[in-house]
């Protein structure tokens, strides 16, 4: 089987698996800032699109770390993620607060997380860098199929790869182009990311074709930038919307947690 332009079945796993009921803490629909410009019947990507959906992953590993924020509804609790991700190491670290309560520190990898209890720092400035360098850390492994934030920041972790993604193969599949947009000003497409991990054959395939049963959503500017990403976690079909930004240029942390992210 040819390998498609992104990780479709990875992705999917991860949305399909996460809990709607069983949340877990940290250590253990609508788009603000938006404004549709038109409103289209979703279509396949023209050649354009697919190029520049096929560089969004790897725009992010060659900027290294940008800056994200979302909330995310987890068996009735709301956490609020704002922090760094860096796509060269794939390891994140965040304020994590639950229905804006003192948010916790956490960082985490594909392998784990690990948390720290709230640390005083200038208001907005993000968690502190460098991060404590403590024993008061608690590490578990990041589990997807249990909790919505957890399937949240494993997908985010995705979205950064070391080579750009093949444009011609992403055009083949169900990807789908929904209708031109803004994020802050910013000019972008929206399009849905593929539904399987194969070539679309209408004749043979179980995707509806035309990105409504699509579990992510990518907001992508002119240079292939991606600016938002939403995602669908668990069965009810609720989107949760992750904004990228550019991180302040002194941001580095992943050396401070490379090797206790394990869930150990």
């Amino acid at each position: 089987m040819r390998r498609l332009a992104l990780p479709a079945a990875l992705v999917i796993a991860l949305l399909a698996g996460c809990s709607d009921d069983d949340a877990i803490s940290p250590d253990g629909g609508g788009s603000p800032g938006a404004t549709a410009t038109t409103a289209d019947e979703p279509r396949p990507l023209s050649g354009d699109e697919a190029q520049r959906v096929s560089m969004m992953r790897y725009a992010n590993y060659t900027t290294g770390v940008r800056s994200v924020r979302f909330d995310v509804v987890d068996n009735g609790r709301t956490f609020t993620v704002d922090g760094w991700v860096d796509f060269v190491a794939h390891v994140g670290y965040a304020h994590v607060s639950e229905d804006g309560a003192e948010p916790l520190l956490v960082a985490w990898s594909a392998e784990g997380i690990t948390s720290h209890e709230p640390v005083v720092t200038a208001a907005d400035d993000g968690p502190p860098l460098p991060p404590p360098d403590d024993a008061a850390w608690t590490s578990s492994a990041l589990d997807p199929t249990q909790s919505r934030l957890h399937a949240a920041l494993a997908v985010l972790l995705q979205a950064g790869n070391d080579r750009p993604d093949n444009p011609l193969l992403l055009q083949q599949t169900d990807a789908r182009w929904l209708r031109a947009d803004e994020v802050d000003g910013v000019p972008v497409d929206v399009v849905t990311g593929p539904t399987e991990d194969r070539v679309y054959d209408p004749a043979t395939s179980t995707s509806a074709g035309d990105g409504s049963d699509a579990t992510l959503r990518y907001w992508v500017d002119a240079d292939g930038v991606l600016q938002r990403m939403e995602v669908r976690l668990g069965g009810s079909g609720d989107w949760t919307t992750v904004d990228l930004s550019d991180a302040p240029a002194d941001v580095s942390f992943a050396d401070a947690f490379l090797g206790t992210t394990t869930g150990g």
